[in-house]
């Protein structure tokens, strides 16, 4: 009987607790504008704001590192390259563009180190996010081309993206499997 009374009184005081804040004026909830569960109500923010990796993605974004890797003439090229170009997203237009621009570690072919090859891939396009925010599909404007990335993290000023880029070496296409380091300007 002792420990049902304390329960009682334990719920009793939550109760009284609970109103004085609304006696108070007190609404908890998210008061940031730009989080998706945004309370316009809110007085009081309880830390629960969530935000859209669209949301997070706007912006200019500088490509400081991406780990490549792609088959040539039967030789696998891989490496990894620095301030490898710019992206940037413009949210809630949904638009985008990119420079991507390094060369490649040198092939070697039949005992010779021929030089690495450029690769510069430019464009303008749309894009949208999927799969729980967490799939980035960009459609290039005027090749109609569409590439995927998976986000591995973004976060504020710093976001991780896997997937391919098309490129033309030696004057054939060829996918490159990317993995990249975006930074926010």
């Amino acid at each position: 009987m002792k420990i049902f009374l304390k329960i009682i009184t334990i719920i009793s005081f939550g109760f009284l607790i609970e109103s004085c804040k609304k006696d108070a004026g007190f609404t908890l909830g998210c008061t940031d504008p730009d989080a998706i569960n945004y309370n316009p109500d809110a007085t009081d923010d309880n830390g629960s704001c969530i935000f859209s990796n669209s949301y997070l993605l706007n912006g200019e974004w500088n490509i400081t590192n991406i780990e490549y890797e792609t088959e040539v003439l039967t030789q696998t090229i891989s490496g990894e390259a620095n301030d490898a170009g710019f992206w940037s997203f413009q949210y809630p237009e949904n638009t985008c563009s990119n420079s991507l621009s390094f060369v490649t570690d040198g092939i070697n072919i039949l005992g010779q180190t021929l030089p690495g090859f450029p690769i510069d891939v430019s464009n303008n396009g749309t894009w949208g996010l999927s799969n729980n925010d967490n799939t980035l599909t960009i459609t290039d404007d005027q090749t109609g081309a569409v590439s995927i990335y998976q986000i591995l993290s973004v976060q504020e000023n710093i976001c991780f993206l896997e997937g391919q880029i098309q490129t033309e070496i030696l004057t054939m296409t060829y996918s490159v499997d990317v993995e990249m380091q975006l930074t926010k300007q």
